[in-house]
């Protein structure tokens, strides 16, 4: 799992295996180690909930060192076995937002030589459109 954090907006990328862990209804769990005290690490999590309502939207909270992004598992059964390629939703509160992401990790369209593809999901563009990087 990725998590990239831009502004006000959150975007978790998953590689298949973690779809189909979530769809198991698993959590997702990582972690980032920012000094060597338990309480310096930024824990992210990606929890499937089955006591949601099929139309109920995805959120994310944050207790103490913790961001856990709550998916209804309705949601995931019906992303999983789809085509969508993401999900998104936005929460506004009095005088802020966040906007939230939930993707299918992709293959690159130019992969480093040597780079494998791994765990994820074909690119619908992959042959047809070359990036050039400087």
């Amino acid at each position: 799992m990725k998590l990239r954090i831009h502004g006000n907006s959150l975007r978790f990328r998953v590689s298949r295996g973690e779809v189909e862990t979530l769809h198991r209804g698993e959590p997702l769990e990582g972690r980032i180690a920012v000094g060597p005290a338990e309480s310096e690490c930024l824990v992210y999590r990606i929890v499937p909930d089955s006591l949601a309502a099929s139309d109920a939207l995805m959120h994310a909270d944050m207790n103490q060192n913790t961001l856990t992004l709550h998916v209804p598992s309705q949601t995931i059964r019906n992303w999983r076995d789809g085509h969508e390629l993401g999900l998104e939703d936005q929460r506004n509160w009095d005088g802020g937002s966040l906007r939230i992401l939930l993707e299918k990790d992709m293959q690159r369209l130019n992969p480093k030589n040597g780079e494998e593809p791994g765990d994820v999901y074909p690119n619908p563009l992959f042959g047809k459109v070359r990036c050039e990087h400087p």
